[in-house]
């Protein structure tokens, strides 16, 4: 699963074990496209994880 500064606008994930899916419907303002990544300053490392698996770009 892509970190939030990879995430962009109107993309889905899913997760391949339930079909749960998410949409993008905002980008990460601190990271996003107006910041580079290195700038990321998220505490904790962004996982979106579900059913404990990483959740895929659906394509």
């Amino acid at each position: 699963m892509p970190s939030c500064h990879e995430m962009k606008m109107n993309q889905v994930y899913v997760c391949e074990d339930c079909g749960l899916e998410l949409k993008v419907v905002k980008e990460c303002e601190e990271c996003g496209t107006t910041a580079p990544a290195e700038t990321c300053g998220c505490v904790q490392g962004c996982s979106f994880d579900c059913c404990g698996s990483p959740m895929k770009l659906q394509g």
